[in-house]
């Protein structure tokens, strides 16, 4: 596809877009917790993992629950869970520590953070990696939605100088696995895709065809994310170069053609802070998270936009922002969420399934 074709790319996905969402753009407010840093992967691209003895092995109990408690004054609704994959099966000093606190697993310990955030009325959002099914249906239990970037089905990435060497929790068919299992417990799940680590068109594409189909098979994905890679200093792929802000609303516009009116399309907005609204021109209608109290942490150099500004900017547009949990409005219901956990979902929310309307707070925001 030549760059003289993109406009009528772009328009096509805006006209898909409005048809389904209409003219409404969401976002959550969150806390991120990086529950540990901790992790046996080696990806390329990545600066959230450290070695035991660079950082503390994991947030305590304490920690975690004084994040939720603060987080649920500034009326964040969700507690965005994020950790390094399975560091008890590499590390012995990780997997000593955890079982001093209870725990077998980093899932237990997900599992039972994720309880004490919903005591405190703010949603757990998880993503763990990798997870069995009795795993996701203990989580099933205090996370509302949960989630797992696919990041691409190719499993070329996995080759010595590729992104993901040296990364046993990204084979790409057990992070299908994870999702299909998902699927069958009705879980509402994010995925998408990661653009810019060395994959080729086609792999893209690919990737989101396989989404594609498992949201076929049981409809149980609420959100794609198209993330671009960001280039950080000290990473392996330090030197790749981001990827070309054309493509990004290419494959942006083509999910949208891919997974059609009903699906919600995500762009990080701190990963993009100059053009994150042109992205509406694309097919996206939703921005992601935002924390008035918590950084980025796998993007650290990446600060989240002012509420207010992102606000101004999308009205500007002629599009109306609205905060949502970390479900979203359309997979609010016994289909997708136990009876308990519902109803302080439906707690939380107005008639339309969005974070009833307030003002911005001020501050990071």
């Amino acid at each position: 596809m030549g760059r003289e074709e993109v406009p009528f790319l772009l328009r096509s996905a805006s006209r898909i877009r409005d048809k389904g969402k209409g003219k409404t753009l969401t976002f959550s407010r969150n806390v991120f917790v990086p529950l540990t840093q901790i992790c046996r992967n080696r990806c390329g691209y990545c600066t959230f993992k450290y070695e035991p003895g660079e950082g503390p092995l994991f947030l305590t109990p304490e920690e975690v629950v004084e994040m939720a408690k603060k987080g649920a004054q500034l009326g964040c609704t969700e507690l965005l869970f994020v950790t390094g994959d399975k560091p008890e099966l590499l590390y012995p000093v990780y997997r000593e520590a955890l079982g001093k606190l209870g725990y077998k697993s980093t899932a237990e310990y997900l599992i039972a953070m994720g309880e004490a955030g919903l005591r405190e009325r703010i949603f757990p959002h998880t993503n763990l990696g990798l997870a069995t099914k009795d795993e996701l249906t203990a989580f099933r239990e205090s996370n509302p939605s949960m989630g797992l970037m696919l990041e691409n089905i190719s499993p070329r990435l996995l080759k010595k100088g590729e992104a993901h060497h040296g990364c046993p929790d990204k084979v790409p068919r057990h992070r299908m696995k994870t999702m299909e299992w998902a699927g069958e417990l009705q879980i509402p799940w994010t995925s998408g895709i990661l653009v810019g680590i060395g994959e080729t068109w086609e792999e893209r594409i690919d990737s989101l065809y396989a989404l594609k189909e498992l949201n076929d098979a049981f409809g149980h994905i609420q959100e794609i994310i198209i993330q671009n890679f960001s280039p950080k200093q000290g990473i392996t792929m330090e030197k790749y170069p981001p990827p070309d802000f054309i493509d990004m609303l290419k494959i942006v516009a083509i999910s949208r053609l891919i997974f059609g009116e009903g699906m919600n399309i995500q762009i990080p907005p701190n990963l993009n802070p100059d053009t994150y609204p042109l992205f509406v021109h694309a097919g996206v209608n939703d921005l992601g998270g935002v924390s008035p109290i918590t950084i980025d942490y796998v993007n650290p150099e990446a600060p989240w936009p002012k509420l207010e500004r992102m606000r101004n900017i999308i009205e500007d547009l002629g599009f109306t922002l609205r905060e949502r949990l970390p479900v979203y409005p359309e997979f609010i219901g016994r289909k997708y969420i136990n009876d308990d956990l519902l109803r302080l979902v439906r707690d939380a929310v107005d008639e339309q399934g969005y974070v009833p309307s307030e003002e911005v707070h001020n501050g990071t925001y």
